[in-house]
């Protein structure tokens, strides 16, 4: 597989110098290289590239996952003395090793991603982690209708998480959630700390995988001050919004080296 047109992903604050640049020019064989700094990128900027290099840690790599459409992914963990890197596949000491890629070898993993439709629209984000819906701020309670597979009720409750495989680890398995394969084709939602009243609020919708071709919607039900975020992402959820949650068509395509 050839890859013409290249974005390098740059953590916010992270540089790069023109040799690696140009290590990187030749080792792709000329192909067309922009670098983009992580609080410039705007989806547009990845239309038409067909390879996403992102140099950082894993919050870098998201960005990028979450903005993609069809390219092709690889992650270099630009510290890996100070950062994990759990979805980055080299340091910037193996950057040499980017050779491999443009040579053909390497194979490719496929992390799934959400879909979320606000009101009709579908969001600009596939959400590579996970999609929060409720109150902005943690100390108020979340009001909505949730709907799942012919059921509804009405909530008072600290959020929903809805997870994919990627994020299952982190907060979705904080707040209750089990974890589950990155390449898995569902995704699962929990209910974070439900409201048991006594008549009116009953909940039994409060976790639950979305599997392919079944979508979670929810409806809100507060005045003001609530949202859905997907990552750094945030966009208003108040009474009237409806939100439907759901499996995304297009999985991340990450590159693995052998």
């Amino acid at each position: 597989m050839d890859f013409k047109k290249i974005i390098i992903l740059l953590k916010k604050g992270c540089e790069i110098d023109s040799a690696t640049i140009d290590k990187i020019f030749h080792m792709s064989k000329g192909a067309q290289i922009k670098v983009l700094a992580f609080d410039e990128t705007r989806k547009e900027e990845f239309d038409g590239f067909d390879l996403v290099i992102t140099i950082g840690g894993d919050g870098t790599f998201v960005k990028a996952g979450n903005l993609i459409e069809d390219a092709f992914i690889i992650g270099i963990n630009s510290k890996p003395d100070k950062s994990e890197g759990a979805l980055t596949e080299l340091t910037i000491d193996e950057i040499d090793r980017l050779k491999n890629i443009f040579d053909g070898d390497f194979d490719v993993a496929l992390r799934q991603r959400a879909k979320v439709r606000l009101n009709g629209k579908v969001l600009d984000e596939h959400a590579l982690n996970e999609v929060y819906v409720g109150a902005i701020s943690q100390f108020h309670s979340s009001r909505y209708v949730i709907k799942f597979r012919g059921h509804e009720e009405e909530h008072r409750s600290s959020g929903v998480i809805v997870s994919t495989g990627t994020g299952s680890p982190a907060w979705f398995y904080s707040a209750g959630g089990e974890v589950f394969h990155h390449g898995e084709e569902k995704l699962s939602f929990v209910v974070r700390e439900p409201y048991f009243g006594k008549r009116v609020f009953v909940p039994k919708i409060i976790r639950g995988d979305i599997k392919k071709g079944e979508k979670l919607v929810i409806e809100s039900k507060r005045d003001s001050g609530g949202i859905i975020a997907i990552n750094d992402s945030v966009y208003d959820f108040n009474d009237g919004d409806a939100a439907e949650i759901e499996l995304s068509d297009k999985p991340l395509k990450v590159i693995k080296l052998r």
